[in-house]
């Protein structure tokens, strides 16, 4: 039988949701074999929570994460992923906001680690990037850096440049990001064999911007210095100044 589907706990599952009946959930779950709880986990995620309304979805999450954060918090972070890419979620509703008052607290570190990584890479808008840091407490320009350094897109590289402005004063911090970045560059030439050229345009722009005379290198991305001026301001000015090469 395929482990990620059984008619039976598909069944019971459904029930619950049908019925909102969330304190069953858990009861219900506690009751599964180790093989059937997986089972259930792929289907809680992939089935269930792939359509219910908005509200349902981060009463599940916090029920879920608040019980079983080792087996549960990915799984939904994954399900979230995939409605915010399609904008059926939101972080304004009162239920994330209810999820990212009990995540911020210290014990909830790696579970927030978790969710930033899966949801990071999914937000459309640098807006809503900043918002979801705001949100789960991550408010120290170098921890949000530590996390945006990761992440490709042009939402990330905008926030990055907006959080490194706060460190404007440190151009060996500033210079070691943009190093960073010109690794990240070479090593997605090496494993994927092409150019990653949106990592190397921000090293040179971060270069140009700040004015970090140690970063050496070929750039073919040649910023004017009226150009400057609104780069961390207007988005659509700096998508347009990033990916003119």
């Amino acid at each position: 039988m395929d482990q990620h589907y059984h008619p039976l706990v598909y069944a019971r599952l459904q029930q619950i949701f049908a019925t909102s009946d969330w304190e069953a959930l858990p009861t219900y779950l506690n009751s599964l074999s180790n093989a059937h709880f997986r089972t259930a986990g792929y289907l809680i995620g992939e089935r269930c929570l792939s359509d219910v309304p908005e509200e349902v979805f981060w009463e599940v999450a916090l029920q879920l994460i608040t019980w079983q954060p080792k087996a549960f918090t990915v799984t939904v972070a994954k399900a979230a992923k995939v409605r915010l890419l399609d904008a059926t979620l939101s972080l304004s509703d009162p239920g994330f906001v209810r999820l990212a008052a009990s995540l911020r607290k210290e014990e909830r570190i790696i579970d927030r680690q978790k969710l930033l990584m899966q949801w990071l890479p999914a937000i459309p808008q640098p807006e809503m990037m900043e918002q979801l840091f705001e949100q789960l407490g991550i408010h120290e320009p170098r921890r949000r850096v530590d996390f945006l350094i990761h992440i490709n897109g042009l939402p990330a590289a905008f926030v990055l440049l907006r959080t490194l402005r706060f460190e404007e004063y440190d151009s060996n911090y500033l210079t070691g990001v943009c190093r960073q970045l010109i690794r990240r560059a070479s090593q997605h030439s090496t494993t994927q064999g092409s150019n990653d050229s949106l990592s190397f345009n921000l090293a040179s722009l971060l270069r140009t911007y700040f004015d970090l005379p140690d970063i050496r290198g070929t750039f073919s991305l040649a910023l004017e210095p009226y150009e400057l001026s609104r780069l961390d301001t207007d988005y659509e000015v700096f998508k347009r100044i990033l990916t003119k090469v």
